[in-house]
């Protein structure tokens, strides 16, 4: 019969139960599952990031001898960021393991590790959906508070940045203009070209992650459906629509949210795709002294048990996330109407 005392183990320590949860398969959601943001792991609770107001400029040719052109000094501009914390855990009582026994060829020990995967599951299911919510405000310059939608961090005011003004893509126009659709693409795609400077050196592909209705008009346009005339996705676009089209060089995606968050019905919201180094998300250590100056994994597990009356053992996940966008001028949003 299994006791209190096998949370004890090595089977339960902090490493061997984040080993464990990064072994629960991983359900990819829109953007968790793209690979957009970059992982990288640091040692600190703080992470410093340098903005540097240069531009790409043209070398002109030189004569033979003549002096070197002079590079013009680059202001710069250092903001401090703490990795933001979001925590939940699960408790384990004791009455929920004093029956579990030893049958077949399955211990003890192995039982109670069952049951606490399945806890980890449960938890680890909340913590992508959190991932999830901070990489959609991500791809929109912003750190959210999950517990109320406050902002925590605007890229665009820490570095005062100046959005963008949000384009109308006048999608509820019974009569548009001929290619106008597709010249608001186009415009949009060298817009954002203009503000990478050196970031990208070819051509830039945009996705468009779309509320529902916006998509929905989107698909419905004149110019659209007639662009899917005669082809294989026309098919799509004549019974189920589908969750994805391709118009003006941009990638439209329906962002199929919860009830918790989402892209609002009527909004898009723009970004380069492709693009090394432009989307990353930095993660620190836990709070404990085994991970303490290591680099930070996205997710960490651990098992406390009660020490006072041995009555439960609690298991708690954590992470300590930043979502970044290192060039937040990139970002578009537009508006249906």
């Amino acid at each position: 019969m299994a006791s209190m005392d096998i949370f004890e183990g090595d089977a339960f320590s902090i490493i061997e139960l984040t080993r464990a949860l990064e072994n629960i398969p991983f359900k990819p959601a829109t953007l968790s599952g793209s690979g957009l943001f970059g992982d990288r792991g640091v040692r600190s609770r703080t992470v410093v990031i340098e903005s540097r107001d240069g531009t790409l400029s043209l070398i002109p040719f030189s004569e033979r001898g003549s002096a070197y052109d002079q590079q013009v000094a680059e202001r710069r501009d250092v903001r401090a960021f703490v990795c933001r914390q979001f925590k939940k855990q699960d408790v384990i009582w004791a009455s929920e393991i004093q029956s579990v026994r030893d049958f077949g060829s399955e211990s003890a020990l192995q039982q109670v590790q069952t049951e606490v995967a399945r806890r980890l599951g449960n938890l680890r299911r909340d913590a992508e959906a959190t991932f999830e919510y901070h990489l959609l405000n991500g791809i929109q310059g912003l750190v959210k508070d999950p517990k109320d939608g406050a902002t925590v961090v605007n890229y665009f005011t820490e570095f005062a940045i100046t959005p963008s003004t949000e384009v109308d893509f006048d999608l509820d126009n019974a009569s548009p203009a001929s290619g106008a659709l597709r010249k608001r693409c186009q415009a949009l795609i060298e817009d954002v070209e203009a503000s990478m400077g050196g970031l990208a050196t070819g051509a830039v592909q945009l996705r468009a992650e779309c509320g529902s209705g916006f998509f929905a008009d989107l698909v419905a346009h004149k110019e659209v459906r007639e662009t899917y005339l005669n082809t294989a996705a026309a098919a799509d676009l004549r019974s189920r629509v589908a969750d994805e089209v391709s118009f003006g060089g941009i990638s439209f995606r329906r962002y199929r949210g919860s009830a918790a968050f989402g892209v609002p019905t009527d909004k898009a919201f723009f970004y380069p795709e492709g693009v090394d180094g432009l989307f990353e998300i930095y993660y620190a250590p836990a709070d404990t002294f085994e991970t303490v100056n290591t680099l930070g994994l996205p997710l960490y597990a651990r098992a406390i048990p009660d020490r006072e009356r041995d009555e439960w053992v609690r298991l708690e996940i954590e992470s300590n996330p930043l979502p970044i966008c290192t060039r937040p001028q990139v970002l578009r949003s537009a508006r249906r109407t």
